[in-house]
């Protein structure tokens, strides 16, 4: 069996209980949903979206009208953005963010934890604003993003800004989302898009599992900026999951894993590897 098979039941199997106890009750979870960091991304920013659990459980609360904030440490196997695999090395992620009234902003820097040569885009700090806002069933997620970049000497990698829109909207026990990146500064032209399958459900009282299925476009200038080759593709498939266990009603653990393989066989031949996995282990608190 391939690794990224393997992954991916390993995310069904994971998936698989939650949403049983969701369609017996005949219902929705609380919210329904979640972001890939991946994110990220983000993933987790993949920059990386929190989701409400419970009142006294949970990474934001329902209340978007009063202030909350918090900060996560995630230590991972390697570093994964968009599908492209910028590290093969442990790493570091620390983030912090604090919302309110429907805005979030989030603080977040990559660390490598090894003194190996990577890719030049490795390096970097993000700076994320977001606003959350929905109309009827559908949830709309503008945002801008700030990567402050640290190349090694002799590499080139300017400083840049994103706007990006993001929508989602409930089906069922799952919540179908798309996104869309424009880059505004040193790569104009840049576009990057992805679209996806996503669900939460819940265990016990503290346990949260988060499953979900994802797709990714990207245009020319892109692909040529951050894999060398000058081609709009279709770059990539993945899946990730992950599992949040609150100690505390503030504190909180979240082991998880993703996976991508390259989809277009040109932008294959200019990475290391087709198929990226990655685990990781997250520890924060949120107030």
């Amino acid at each position: 069996m391939s690794q990224h098979l393997k992954a991916l039941t390993f995310c069904l199997i994971l998936m698989l209980p939650a949403l049983s106890v969701s369609l017996a009750q005949g219902r929705t979870s609380r919210n329904g949903w979640i972001i890939l960091d991946l994110v990220a991304g983000e993933v987790s920013r993949s920059s990386q979206e929190k989701t409400p659990a419970t009142k006294e459980f949970g990474q934001r609360r329902a209340d978007n009208q009063k202030i909350g904030f918090g900060g996560e440490l995630d230590f991972n196997s390697r570093y994964i953005w968009r599908g492209i695999p910028l590290s093969d090395q442990p790493v570091m992620q620390p983030s912090a963010w604090i919302s309110g009234f429907g805005f979030e902003f989030t603080a977040w820097n990559n660390i490598n934890l090894t003194d190996t040569s990577e890719n030049v885009h490795l390096h970097t700090t993000n700076l994320n604003l977001t606003y959350s806002r929905d109309w009827k069933k559908v949830r709309i997620e503008p945002g801008l993003d700030a990567y402050l970049n640290r190349p090694p000497t002799g590499f080139d990698d300017p400083n840049t800004m994103e706007t990006s829109l993001r929508l989602s909207y409930p089906v069922g026990a799952l919540r179908v989302f798309t996104s869309h990146a424009f880059d505004l500064i040193a790569y104009r032209g840049s576009y990057f898009g992805e679209a996806g399958l996503a669900y939460e459900g819940r265990l016990t009282k503290r346990t949260i599992p988060a499953v979900s299925i994802q797709a990714g476009w990207a245009s020319s200038k892109f692909n040529e900026m951050y894999v060398g080759l000058d081609k709009r593709a279709f770059n990539f498939v993945g899946a990730d999951c992950s599992l949040t266990h609150y100690l505390r009603p503030h504190l909180y653990f979240r082991p998880h894993l993703e996976f991508s393989t390259i989809a277009d066989r040109q932008l294959r031949e200019y990475l290391d590897s087709r198929t990226s996995t990655n685990f990781g282990l997250a520890m924060g608190v949120d107030f």
